[in-house]
């Protein structure tokens, strides 16, 4: 949310946002219109056990999940492509170990599946497909981003943290250890190929499920964008004089793909 809006201070148009997991929950909700300070209060609301209860429910477990209901009461967009930025939602598609990605269908299908984190969500069921969380195949999708023809590619890794909790928290941090040694040995050098710009906003030492510091890190987002301006704003100067160049007319407008 920081660096979103650090963007939409300084006027930098964004062509296109990819998300996964709650990064696709802000991007969508972000790409519908609803503004920064409305999603940070949202959070201070949250409590983990809000998501946890959606994993006890069993059957009519939907009354109970908090992302559903939030895209539900929230969203003005019930479609992916109805959203007025481009964006995309990325799952991973469990059958195939491969990224699944939502440019079309329903936001709240999208969104609850990119949500999916092993342990504290069942996977979703969709078109044949059963899709959980895209952090285990995409943590920084990058890759699909460069295929939305963005001028730039700014990648946005926040890591993730481990919890002091006890279960359903406890498989969580398993696998969230194992994640992040494959993500370091197997998945980082490839998406950070697909970045011009790499931002890692200072959020290690807050835990994934600690909600209540949604402020902390709203303003490490802020701060590691507004390092990283110069860099963003050099690019887009050489590349939109390389366009114009190349266009007689030089109608050409910078565009930021996150």
């Amino acid at each position: 949310m920081g660096v979103l809006e650090v963007l939409e201070q300084e006027r930098i148009p964004i062509s296109a946002i990819v998300g996964t997991s709650i990064g696709g929950l802000l991007g969508a909700a972000y790409a519908d219109g609803i503004s920064i300070r409305q999603l940070c209060e949202l959070g201070r609301k949250v409590s983990v056990r809000d998501f946890v209860r959606f994993q006890r429910a069993g059957r009519g477990a939907q009354e109970h999940d908090l992302i559903g209901r939030f895209v539900r009461e929230w969203f003005h967009a019930g479609r992916v492509e109805e959203l007025a930025i481009p964006t995309a939602i990325v799952t991973t598609d469990l059958n195939t170990n491969a990224p699944h990605v939502f440019m079309r269908g329903s936001i709240e299908v999208a969104v609850r599946a990119s949500c999916a984190f092993p342990g504290l969500f069942r996977p979703v069921e969709h078109e044949g497909r059963l899709l959980a969380d895209g952090c285990i195949v995409a943590p920084v999708p990058t890759a699909t981003a460069a295929r939305m023809n963005g001028d730039c590619v700014l990648g946005v890794a926040v890591g993730s943290n481990t919890v002091n909790a006890s279960s359903p928290e406890n498989a969580v941090r398993v696998f969230d250890r194992t994640l992040g040694r494959l993500h370091h040995d197997e998945l980082e050098p490839s998406w950070r190929r697909h970045a011009d710009v790499i931002l890692e906003p200072e959020v290690h030492h807050i835990e994934w499920n600690n909600f209540s510091r949604v402020d902390e890190a709203h303003a490490a987002g802020v701060e590691a964008m507004r390092r990283a301006l110069p860099q963003v704003r050099e690019l887009l100067a050489r590349r939109y004089s390389l366009r114009a160049s190349e266009d007689s007319s030089g109608q050409t407008q910078n565009r930021l793909s996150l």
